[in-house]
This record gives C-alpha cells, structure tokens and sequence, in this order.
C-alpha cells in the first residue's frame, strides 16, 4: 500500500485508498470530505381526537403584599388565652392526685410526674412501699395549694406578655 505523497500547501494530507480518516469533533472536516447527509425527523400521522382539556385546579395564592422571607414563622392568628382560677381550683381538688392542674397551666412535665407517681405508688400500694409514694403526693398536693394563686398569675402574665407582643393585647 502506498501514501501519497505529501502536498506543500498546508493542506492536510489524504488517507490511503479505502481507509477512512477519524474526525475530531472541534475539527472542520477534511478538504473533500463530507458528513452523513441529516436524518430527517419521522413523520407521524395526525391524532384522530383532540387531546382532552381537564379544568385547572384552584390556586391558593398568598395575599399581595411583602414576601415573608424563608423561616420566618406566620404570625399567630388567635391570642394565647388566660387560665381561670375557678377551673385551675376545681381540677387541684378533684385531679390533683393525676396532676390535672398542672397540665392545665402549661406545666406538662410535672403533670406527668404526679400521674405516673400516682399510678406507680398504687401499683406499689400492695407491696406497703407504694403508700410512701402516696404521702409525698400528698404533701405535694398541699404545697401545690399554696402557690396555685402564684401560679396563675405567672401563667396569666406570661399570656399577656406574648399578646401583647403579637399586638392582640
């Protein structure tokens, strides 16, 4: 097999008779060779029925005005309501054993205590270890008594405070 021989124009030289030469992609094709002809798009036939318009659902939009940047909370529509002392006494007298007052005043994690220490000291009641468990609910029970009127209106000043705050006091 033979080259031809080389030209002295800057041209870039022919491949050998048969071969084809790889084209570089940033490369503009060689002098006297062309790309594959473009494929033509397939052709499809047109569609017998119309496509079918559903109605587009609702949209809820945010009403106009400034944008609340991202992770600054919504500002609380109802006030934080105050606690009636009737109700906060009423609940000490009959549910104080289960710590119902103090639930009720926003003090969860003694309410829980005072429940399960009820329940674990009568569970225990058999056994006469249990009935310590329930004279120091007891005593609880009386010293909650004593500051339930603090209580509240620590609760009832802190309500006041937050709506106060929200601009609903």
């Amino acid at each position: 097999m033979s080259y031809p021989s080389q030209p002295s124009s800057g041209e870039p030289p022919l491949p050998p008779q048969g071969q084809s030469t790889p084209q570089q992609p940033w490369a503009p094709p060689a002098p006297g060779w062309a790309y594959a002809p473009a494929q033509q798009q397939p052709q499809f036939p047109a569609a017998h029925h119309a496509a079918p318009q559903y109605p587009l659902p609702a949209q809820h939009f945010a009403p106009q005005g400034q944008a609340q940047p991202y992770g600054v909370p919504v500002r609380m529509a109802l006030p934080m309501p105050y606690k009636d002392s009737t109700a906060a006494w009423l609940l000490w007298v009959f549910l104080g054993a289960f710590g119902a007052h103090h639930f009720y005043l926003g003090r969860t994690q003694w309410g829980v205590a005072y429940a399960i220490g009820f329940v674990v000291s009568w569970l225990l009641a058999i056994a006469i270890i249990g009935f310590l468990g329930l004279i120091a609910l007891f005593i609880l029970w009386i010293i909650d008594a004593t500051k339930m009127s603090e209580r509240l209106q620590q609760y009832n000043a802190h309500a006041f405070a937050v709506n106060r705050s929200m601009g609903l006091a």
